[in-house]
């Protein structure tokens, strides 16, 4: 069984260090933001692909603040729309920081995402980049790129790691 510690617990106000990336730093239309409502990051808006297509949350990592991490859980209420996880470390390809990317996927109280064999990318296009290494991993998100118009609404109560 694999041992799990809280990243963020939005009961306890974890939410300040999230922030937002919208398709706008490319001349996107999408909206999305984020709230704490009854303990929970809300994270909903609108998703527009004229132009763009993504909205995003993301976090800066401590060093090392997820070593040894082979799972993100996710404790929330989702839509049903195909979310991601981002991660980020020291990996750069072309001088541009590397994104390595997991679905998340439906599990019993909310979604969950495997760190091992990730594609990479930049700008979401796919690059060669070395494997994941968590101990060096520097930000954390959450993206919803799913080529679909519309409203999207995801709400996370709580974000452990699990390794």
């Amino acid at each position: 069984m694999m041992e799990c510690a809280i990243l963020d617990d939005f009961g306890s106000g974890a939410a300040a260090q999230w922030f937002t990336v919208n398709d706008g730093v490319m001349g996107g239309r999408s909206e999305g933001g984020i709230a704490v409502r009854d303990g929970a990051l809300v994270f909903e808006g609108t998703i527009n692909t004229n132009g763009g297509g993504f909205s995003s949350i993301r976090r800066q990592l401590s060093p090392g603040e997820i070593a040894g991490a082979v799972e993100i859980r996710l404790e929330a209420e989702s839509d049903g729309r195909g979310y991601e996880l981002i991660l980020q470390g020291d990996a750069r390809y072309r001088g541009r920081a590397v994104t390595y990317r997991a679905k998340l996927e439906p599990r019993e109280g909310g979604l969950a995402a495997k760190l091992k064999d990730m594609p990479t990318t930049v700008f979401g296009r796919n690059v060669p980049a070395p494997p994941f290494d968590p101990a060096k991993a520097e930000q954390f998100g959450i993206i919803l790129a799913d080529g679909k118009d519309g409203p999207f609404r995801l709400a996370i109560s709580k974000v452990e790691v699990c390794g």
